[in-house]
């Protein structure tokens, strides 16, 4: 079921907002305003984000094995994590943050990659990537793909099931995850087995959907002025706005492996997302839809407050779990 809300270019109502995700909206918006406001820079930004992490963690699943990595990228060392709960060769999934391409980190999305591997049922490794404007495109998709490279040839190194690894991520992880995969088919490599996007943009370049009308005032989290602010850090003058590793709606999607896709109704993309849904399964693409009635983008990361995203990270970790499994009939 979708939200029901007003077309014809007005912005809709704050009343469609979850009670849940309400209050924690507030308490984020108390704790901006205690930390002495919003940050006017990128590095502020992360060091306040970095500020707020153990608040949002907090409760969070303890998990038996977790092992701090370092792991080579494009362009030197990248901090990675390992998350383990279960015994056996576990299927694992490589999670990446989201922050808008200019911030995030592994504490960021601690709280996630904790519940995606609660049950013992699936391993995740966590990782950092370049970030913008310091390092523009391509630098993080370069990276993700050094990640990857490494996690095809060393994941049974660690106890971890090669032949069922996949990729998972929320907004610019998302965006990242479905972008890796493009470029491991394009380039003949193995591909994941699944993948588990949480809110991503794959258009990001275009922000004249309807969705932006209705959730681009600031009132909804993501704001359409946020997301252009993020473009010009990210994309270097002249980059075509369909670029498809940049802009994956633009992409050929034929022979992509299964794909979940958690996709929140009040969120400035969410008509990216819709879009894409089509393409895909006119492409052929397996594809298992949830909408979030009443969330907002980055919905997951305030799991503390909000026992949708639970239920939500649940789901994507059986989806994730279960894909690359072979059935006996």
């Amino acid at each position: 079921m979708s939200t029901q809300i007003s077309r014809g270019g007005q912005p809709a109502s704050t009343e469609l907002i979850d009670p849940d995700m309400s209050v924690a909206m507030a308490t984020l918006a108390e704790m901006v305003k205690a930390d002495g406001g919003p940050p006017t820079t990128f590095q502020g930004d992360r060091d306040q984000q970095a500020r707020f992490a153990p608040f949002w963690n907090e409760g969070s699943p303890e998990i038996g094995t977790v092992v701090p990595l370092s792991i080579d990228g494009a362009r030197g060392p990248i901090r990675a994590r390992l998350y383990k709960n279960g015994e056996g060769r576990l299927p694992v999934t490589l999670f990446m943050h989201g922050g808008g391409f200019v911030r995030g980190s592994l504490d960021h999305c601690d709280c996630i990659c904790r519940r995606l591997a609660e049950d013992g049922s699936l391993a995740v490794v966590s990782t950092e990537y370049s970030l913008a404007p310091e390092h523009p495109y391509p630098a993080a998709l370069d990276d993700i793909v050094k990640v990857l490279d490494w996690l095809f040839a060393s994941a049974g190194n660690y106890g971890l099931d090669e032949s069922r690894i996949s990729v998972a991520g929320g907004s610019a992880g998302a965006t990242l995850a479905m972008s890796s995969t493009l470029r491991r088919r394009d380039q003949g490599k193995t591909l994941p087995a699944g993948l588990a996007l949480f809110y991503g943009a794959y258009d990001m370049m275009n922000t004249d959907r309807e969705s932006y009308q209705l959730f681009g005032n600031g009132q909804f989290g993501m704001s359409k002025a946020r997301v252009e602010h993020y473009i010009r850090a990210l994309v270097p003058e002249g980059t075509s706005p369909t670029n498809p590793y940049l802009a994956p709606l633009h992409a050929e999607l034929k022979g992509l492996p299964p794909i979940w896709m958690a996709i929140a109704e009040l969120d400035v993309l969410r008509d990216d997302q819709l879009e894409m849904v089509s393409r895909l399964k006119a492409a052929g693409v397996p594809v298992e839809v949830r909408r979030y009635d009443g969330l907002i983008h980055g919905f997951a990361n305030r799991v503390r407050i909000v026992p949708r995203a639970g239920d939500a990270l649940r789901t994507a970790g059986q989806f994730l779990a279960g894909v690359g499994v072979k059935h006996v009939s």
